[in-house]
Parts: C-alpha cells; sequence; structure tokens
C-alpha cells in the first residue's frame, strides 16, 4: 500500500512540474522558458480575433531587468519557425530570400524595443547592413555578422550603465 502510495505521489508530482514549466506569462516573463518555446516551437500566446482565431504571436512584456540575459542567449543563431513580429507591419517579416528567423537575431531586436520603449523597434524583426548596395542589404545579414552584432550590444550592455542610447549607432547595421 505504501508502494502505491509513493508511486502515486511521484506520478503526480511529476505531472504538476510538467505543467508548470510549460506555462508562460506573458505579463512576467521568464525569457529562458520564452527562448527554450521558441526552439522547440512551443510558444502559443496568439493575439486572437473575435472568434477566437489565432492572429499573430504576441510579444511578451520585458523590460530592462531582461536585457543582460536576452543579450547573453542573443549567441545562439538557431534558425526557427515562428517569432512574435510587428502586427503593423504588412510584409513578410523575413530578408529577401529566407524563410527563418535566427533566434539571436530576434532576441536583440526584443532588446532594441526595450531600450526603445516599445514593443517593437521596427517593422521587422532582421537586420540590414547599409554599406552594402541595395540588391544586397535586403537580404539581411549572415550568421557571423549577427554574432558582431552581439557583440556590439553586450559591450554597449558594459559601458552603459544606464541602458540609453542606440548600440548600432557606430555601425553599419540597422533594424528594417
Amino acid at each position: 500500500m505504501k508502494k502505491m502510495l509513493f508511486l502515486t505521489f511521484i506520478v503526480l508530482t511529476a505531472f504538476c512540474n510538467s505543467c508548470k514549466k510549460d506555462n508562460f506569462d506573458i505579463d512576467h516573463p521568464d525569457v529562458e522558458t520564452f527562448v527554450k518555446q521558441l526552439k522547440d516551437g512551443t510558444y502559443n500566446k496568439y493575439e486572437t480575433n473575435d472568434k477566437g482565431e489565432n492572429l499573430w504571436l504576441k510579444m511578451p512584456k520585458f523590460s530592462e531587468t531582461h536585457i543582460p540575459l536576452l543579450i547573453a542567449l542573443s549567441k545562439d543563431t538557431t534558425h526557427i519557425k515562428n517569432f512574435p513580429v510587428n502586427p503593423m507591419s504588412s510584409r513578410s517579416p523575413f530578408p529577401e530570400g529566407r524563410s527563418y528567423f535566427i533566434l539571436g537575431e530576434g532576441l536583440l531586436w526584443i532588446v532594441d524595443g526595450i531600450i526603445k520603449a516599445t514593443a517593437y523597434t521596427s517593422l521587422d524583426p532582421f537586420l540590414i547592413d547599409v554599406s552594402k548596395n541595395e540588391a544586397e542589404r535586403y537580404k539581411g545579414i549572415t550568421t557571423r555578422e549577427i554574432l558582431k552584432v552581439q557583440e556590439i550590444y553586450a559591450n554597449w550592455q558594459k559601458s552603459n550603465r544606464a541602458l540609453t542610447g542606440n548600440p548600432l549607432e557606430n555601425s553599419p547595421y540597422r533594424w528594417f
């Protein structure tokens, strides 16, 4: 009998813990849970219409306290299928020739939005290099360049306690 009660306790504990891990509070977001869900395709906080149909993924309410971890995790250049996008944009959220988001690039986009006190820093969550000619510029930037931009943000964070200004100001990179 004790063995059966113990087994029941273990199963219920495991079940309750697994429910907690997948629960995501958009108003009080956990960066690591958000990133995990983006990577495994389980992030599912959608804006819905009157019929309850999913429209677009909602942006969690991140704040300045989240910036250090977002920047640290932006080294991850995993290709992901879904990411919260600006609902005001009427075009594809990807650069020309790309049909996926790059996780680190998206996380830096969130950081830039926090700095500018807006949920969306630009219409689309990808970077361009304005030093390239027009034909190349709109293809976005490479994974290697995203890692360079990650370093720019990391250095900006280290030297800017107030977390103000534009980290990309002295670089050729801009949000599209």
